[in-house]
């Protein structure tokens, strides 16, 4: 009975959705998959949070687990770097403001490596493993891997693209709303601004799955190299770093929906302004 009841109370959201889309001027269908669309954004935001806490959960339980051969993360990162013929680039504890942006990751910039506090110069899995997996992407940047440097340019608008996104499109009908007391050209100027951040950041997301996946093949061959852990610690730490693989594959499928959503604001703006124009 209580499932019927909550059924039909959401069928009854749903359909007062629709109707307050259509009186609009917006076509039902356009309306339908938008509610579908943005039910499948909530859903994947949803997933892409279990996936990071997967992250973090695995992250974190391994960093208690010291490796066998007791070497630091400093130590096999400098180790792996020399063997690559990188001897220009360095190996730091990250700030807290890098590690907060940014958290473990190279600069193509600064040539440096930068681990966060708790896996820095630290001999445990997480700690070898993460470092292992940085060198393979400085590896790439100093490469011929021109994704590699891509990814490092955009990653800012990958990280704050998403969070922006809403913001400057309800700035852009504020501000149509004080002047012209109707949605307008600051509006529409301010969808194509988000519209753009949205497209670099679905860039730089998309180029993570390539970089990511070959930095973990790198890192795994670099332990097969260097015999500094065993094969059960070698299997551990494939798994944090799959973990870290999926998460950004998540990611990937959420700015994807967000950019399907984006399409589907501008085309229902459209009609909103068409429908609007009609009625006058």
């Amino acid at each position: 009975m209580i499932n019927i009841l909550s059924e039909e109370g959401s069928n009854n959201i749903i359909q007062k959705l629709i109707h307050f889309f259509t009186d609009q001027g917006i076509s039902k269908g356009l309306a339908i998959a938008y509610l579908v669309v943005l039910g499948l954004v909530i859903l994947m935001g949803i997933i892409c949070l279990i996936m990071w806490l997967r992250v973090c959960g695995k992250y974190y339980k391994n960093n208690k687990v010291p490796i066998s051969s007791g070497r630091s993360s400093f130590d096999v990162a400098r180790e792996a770097l020399n063997r690559c013929g990188l001897t220009n680039i360095e190996v730091k504890r990250s700030g807290f403001i890098r590690a907060w942006i940014f958290g473990n990751s190279y600069s193509v910039i600064r040539k440096t490596i930068f681990l966060r506090r708790r896996i820095a110069d630290k001999n445990s899995l997480t700690a070898v493993g993460v470092a292992l997996q940085k060198v393979g992407v400085a590896k790439l940047c100093e490469g011929d891997m021109k994704a590699a440097k891509a990814r490092y340019y955009l990653q800012l608008l990958g990280i704050f693209g998403p969070l922006l996104f809403i913001p400057i499109i309800f700035i852009g009908i504020i501000v149509d709303i004080i002047l012209f007391h109707h949605y307008g050209t600051i509006s529409i100027i301010s969808l194509a601004v988000g519209g753009g951040i949205l497209a670099a950041g679905f860039v730089a997301t998309l180029l993570n799955i390539p970089v990511e996946k070959k930095a973990n093949e790198l890192a795994l061959e670099m332990i097969e190299e260097s015999k500094v852990c065993t094969e059960q610690e070698k299997e551990q730490i494939a798994g944090i770093l799959k973990a870290y693989l999926v998460a950004y594959i998540c990611d990937f499928i959420l700015t994807v929906l967000r950019i399907i959503l984006f399409i589907l604001e501008v085309l229902m703006k459209m009609q909103s302004k068409g429908g609007n124009s009609s009625n006058s």
